[in-house]
């Protein structure tokens, strides 16, 4: 959780959620050796909120704000980024007329598109960078398209995965029971009462 906590000359691994920048400046400073694990879509949306930032745009970042991936992102930028979750968050604030869009790579597009046109008639210079995952959301149209077509869903993956908690949210939408569960002990077989077809997912890690 903390660079400082590795022992002298240890090895540490980066997660693949990413890391800010002063991480890697305080690995090479204390002589850690590094295998870094960040997933090539995080490290772009890395890449492009630096950039942005360094145009000159106000940085919004779509994610969530707890999220270690979204705060990485932003600390890409100095810390200057804001992380917004939706349209919603933006209500009454002041923009400034340059605005860029950089997103969580587990985000939904729909998301996306509703802060998209929240700022279109708000700014006069929109840069929108789309680093949504392709599998995230390949994985998100799949969930949706099963669970239209059966009685229940069971999504199994971590209790705090990002990407996880959306597919539930995606089937409950779609108006079917669906539970998230993370080992096979949770299941209650009182779900299945007059259930014919169960639809099963997982999360990307899963």
């Amino acid at each position: 959780d903390d660079i400082e906590a590795a022992p002298e000359g240890a090895t540490v691994m980066l997660r693949t959620h990413g890391v800010g920048p002063t991480v890697y400046d305080r690995a090479r400073e204390r002589g850690l050796e590094v295998i870094d694990t960040t997933c090539p879509f995080v490290a772009r949306a890395q890449r492009e909120a630096a950039r942005l930032h360094k145009a000159g745009y106000q940085v919004l970042v779509l994610g969530e704000p707890e999220h270690p991936e979204a705060q990485a992102i932003r600390e890409h930028t100095g810390g200057a980024a804001d992380i917004v979750q939706c349209a919603d968050d933006l209500v009454g604030r002041e923009l400034k007329r340059r605005i860029a869009v950089v997103c969580q790579t587990t985000q939904r597009v729909e998301t996306l598109q509703e802060l998209v046109r929240y700022l279109i008639p708000r700014v006069s210079d929109l840069a929108i960078a789309n680093t949504i995952c392709d599998a995230t959301t390949q994985r998100q149209e799949a969930a949706l398209r099963m669970a239209r077509g059966v009685d229940m869903v069971v999504v199994i993956g971590g209790r705090h995965s990002a990407n996880t908690t959306r597919l539930a949210q995606i089937c409950a939408d779609a108006g079917k029971p669906t539970h998230h569960i993370e080992t096979a002990e949770e299941v209650d077989c009182a779900w299945l009462a007059g259930v014919e077809r169960v639809g099963v997912t997982a999360g990307a890690s899963t």
